[in-house]
């Protein structure tokens, strides 16, 4: 544990300081550590949230992604179920909020955040990945939000649970400064 703390401490201290994340969670039998020491692509957009078999569950959302991978973009452009069936190693935060909104959007609040969530997503390498969903009383701040090629800016302090089911929660907190990414719609989020 403190091999993970010491780690989670010298990635806050390294990389883009526009886009930060702080938190850590030690692998299992689905997922690797997962310490996000370098953002590849922090990237947002609009997408309808679908079930496995494609169907849309709702209205648009906006969507924030971080992940460790460049070009984040173009790859959930040729791969769709990239977050569902990895095909590749990779780390990634999804923050997902109502379009058409400023604000402070709390997870599990009535009203306009009933539909704010956010995942963590890892994989060691091909394989069907296990998320890691944020716990009720979580926040995404978004204070800029341009769906025209321009950036969306927050902040957010979430903590997932244990998908193995020690009972923990871990918190990830950071913020963000993204680009606009066109090919969100019809991707399958976690």
């Amino acid at each position: 544990m403190r091999k993970l703390a010491a780690l989670v401490v010298l990635a806050a201290a390294c990389g883009n300081q526009d886009n930060l994340i702080v938190g850590g969670v030690s692998g299992g039998a689905t997922t690797p550590d997962v310490i996000f020491d370098d953002i590849g692509s922090s990237i947002h957009g609009i997408a309808t949230l679908r079930d496995d078999a494609g169907n849309p569950l709702g209205d648009p959302m906006a969507i924030v992604i971080m992940s460790n991978r460049p070009g984040l973009c173009s790859t959930l452009n040729a791969k769709r179920d990239y977050f569902r069936n990895a095909p590749e190693a990779y780390e990634a935060l999804v923050l997902i909020m109502p379009l058409g909104y400023l604000g402070t959007f709390i997870i599990g609040r009535e009203g306009t955040d009933a539909t704010t969530a956010a995942e963590i997503v890892a994989a060691s390498g091909p394989q069907t990945t296990t998320p890691f969903h944020a716990l009720n009383g979580s926040y995404i701040a978004i204070t800029n939000w341009d769906d025209k090629g321009g950036n969306a800016t927050g902040s957010f302090n979430v903590a997932v649970d244990d998908p193995y089911g020690s009972g923990v929660a871990h918190p990830f907190y950071g913020k963000f400064k993204t680009g606009f990414c066109p090919n969100l719609e019809g991707t399958l989020l976690p």
